[in-house]
């Protein structure tokens, strides 16, 4: 049987998206708008990715584990060390006889197990790394993590999947990050080695290759050339762990990143059977306009199929014509098809660098735990003020945003010494829906308290406000006025558990904000509001929150600080160690905050802001500012208002 129902007002309940939903294609602007933006997009991206100086300063150290002759050429095994205990297996192609410096192409390979060392017949990177290196290149191709049988030290499938999905998320630790990186250190240590070209790189790969091609083109601009193969879409982002991170496509799509490339030369390559089937008329003429802009129409082209998704022999050639045309004839004009040879590609056996699946190396990491106490030990160091407000991903809304669903007349409550009023809320530009009832003072005040609690269902809210405590009525008592609102996700409806549900799904962080995010919003949009409708500015207001609110609201009241006057905060951290992965998962998921500094990377945000804290262990201490008091011991709800008044 149907039921008629009305949906909450709230529309942030409803929306959710994913690596199929679509993008629509950016607006570059003029260039010196571009220009602008693409700094921001890069910083974006690295702070996603979870590099940062600590993780560039690790220097790439290479071994030569195997080197023999093949076909007129010189193949070697090649094991790199791309972060402590962390390891990259690949092979490097290059000519027999070297006469002056190689330019060097990366092959990155897609979701096609063993891709490295098996001659596949649509994807075959051995063949195209061969090839490459018979035309003159040094040719280096690597694995995936995870994908040969030489490369297992962590599964592909893991980190923003799983067991360890939050405490991943927290630290900003994904195999989106981990790949880039591996990409990055190959780079580093191949442009050491003096037969290498520093000015002659290029990056081609398929599908996730293609994906690791234009995110390490966009980042590095030691790569000057760059093919990405079926892959660059406006309507599929890239389904797989390793080409999502939290935090990736809030906001920006692969195009974007694709962008930072330009004017570099770049071929893309789609073909009919699969997400590139509309490269034609949208992805590339959309890279097209951005290459105008910078009066560089020959730079950007594209390579298109009526097959399946593929790296095929046909497109193969594509891309050797593209690399000799920029890397070795200096791109003044095109150049003839570049054909395959028939030469057979080495043994798969002898292409394994290892015998086994980690490599025999007594530092390899071998366990969750190592990588994640690795990962920690290079983001203990805070990130930059402006990095830790990225990752928030809140702002103070403006007045004007401000939206008023129902409430009173302002007379009956402004002035008012008694009562409880209601008020419905939100922001025009989130479509958002937050009740809070408002409790006036009982003599003329300027001071508001906004209570913050983990509600179990909205009637628990109600009873609380419909019959204030004790404690609450004496600070009503004493000039006192009382917001309580019913933050995102604290209704104890039916949307609110769809909604948990599906943001606790398979690369939910990627593409949205988790309830603890929402919640921060809801906070600064009460904040508004209470200065708006209710007359009070920000500095008159102490936030209040019990243990399961305090992190959250600690981050939130940090960022106030630093975009306005603020009061002070009163609350419970929870007694948690502020160091650790689960912590932040519980009580303040906002993925990347943790890998930005934690409570250490809020402190630069929080100034010289004053209150009280429970709950902080005495070695946590130093992590906040000077100006707040801290203890050790827990705070209940009355607690913590009576400290309001100390």
């Amino acid at each position: 049987m149907s039921t008629d129902q009305m949906l909450d007002a709230d529309a942030r309940l409803y929306e959710f998206r994913n690596y199929q939903s679509t993008m629509a294609p950016p607006d570059w602007g003029t260039l010196a708008a571009w220009k602008k933006q693409r700094q921001q997009i890069r910083r974006h991206l690295l702070l996603c990715a979870g590099l940062n100086a600590q993780t560039a300063a690790f220097r790439a150290r290479g071994r030569v584990v195997d080197r023999y002759e093949h076909e007129g050429l010189v193949v070697e095994n090649l094991c790199i060390e791309t972060l402590p205990g962390l390891y990259l297996t690949g092979n490097l192609y290059r000519p027999k006889k070297v006469t002056s410096r190689l330019p060097l192409i990366l092959h990155p390979h897609g979701h096609a197990m063993n891709a490295r060392t098996t001659p596949l017949d649509d994807y075959s990177v051995p063949h195209r790394a061969m090839n490459s290196a018979l035309l003159g290149f040094a040719s280096f191709a690597y694995s995936m993590i995870g994908y040969d049988d030489d490369t297992r030290q962590i599964s592909h499938r893991s980190l923003l999947s799983g067991p360890e999905k939050g405490a991943a998320n927290t630290l900003g630790l994904s195999l989106f990050g981990l790949q880039l990186n591996n990409s990055i250190k190959a780079l580093d240590y191949l442009l050491s080695r003096k037969e290498i070209d520093p000015e002659r790189v290029g990056c081609t790969g398929e599908s996730g290759g293609g994906t690791q091609t234009y995110f390490l083109a966009a980042v590095d601009e030691r790569v000057k050339v760059a093919a990405p193969a079926v892959m660059l879409s406006g309507h599929m982002q890239g389904g797989c762990v390793c080409e999502n991170a939290p935090g990736l496509h809030l906001e920006y799509s692969n195009l974007h990143y694709a962008g930072l490339i330009a004017p570099r030369p770049m071929l893309l390559l789609g073909c009919t059977g699969d997400w590139t089937h509309h490269m034609r008329e949208r992805e590339l003429p959309a890279m097209r306009q951005l290459y105008d802009l910078y009066k560089r129409p020959v730079s950007i082209d594209g390579f298109y199929q009526n097959e399946g998704h593929n790296y095929n022999r046909r497109a193969r050639e594509a891309v050797y014509s593209w690399m000799v045309r920029w890397l070795m004839k200096g791109g003044a004009k095109p150049t003839a098809r570049v054909g395959e040879t028939e030469t057979p590609v080495p043994a798969r056996k002898r292409l394994l660098v290892f015998d086994k699946p980690i490599p025999p190396y007594k530092d390899a990491i071998r366990r969750p735990k190592q990588l994640f106490d690795m990962w920690q030990d290079l983001h203990r160091k805070p990130a930059s003020s402006a990095d830790v407000t990225d990752v928030l991903q809140v702002e103070l809304p403006e007045k004007k945003d401000i939206l008023i669903r129902s409430q009173p007349a302002r007379h009956q409550y402004r002035g008012s010494r008694s009562g409880l009023y209601s008020i419905t809320y939100g922001r025009f530009s989130q479509d958002s829906s937050i009740q809070a009832r408002f409790l006036p003072p009982a003599t003329k005040a300027n001071r508001t308290l906004v209570l913050l609690r983990q509600w179990a269902g909205k009637d628990a809210w109600a009873a609380f406000c419909g019959k204030p405590s004790a404690p609450v009525r004496k600070l009503m008592d004493d000039g006192w006025g009382v917001v309580i609102p019913l933050l995102f996700g604290q209704q104890g409806s039916a949307p609110a558990e769809e909604f948990d549900r599906k943001a606790d799904t398979y690369l939910a962080t990627t593409y949205g904000k988790t309830t603890h995010m929402h919640q921060a919003d809801d906070i600064l949009t009460t904040v508004r509001m209470a200065q708006v409708e209710i007359g009070v500015q920000p500095d008159s207001m102490t936030l209040i929150a019990d243990g399961n609110m305090g992190l959250i609201t600690y981050a939130v009241w940090s960022f106030l600080h630093s975009q306005t006057q603020a009061g002070p905060l009163v609350a419970d951290l929870g007694g948690g160690d502020l160091r650790a992965p689960a912590t932040w998962a519980k009580r303040a998921y906002v993925p990347l905050l943790l890998g930005s500094g934690g409570i250490a990377g809020l402190a630069q945000l929080a100034g010289k802001g004053t209150g009280r804290l429970f709950g902080v262990r005495p070695v946590d201490r130093p992590l906040f500012p000077k100006t707040l008091r801290t203890s050790p011991k827990r705070a209940s709800l009355a607690q913590l208002l009576a400290a309001t008044q100390k």
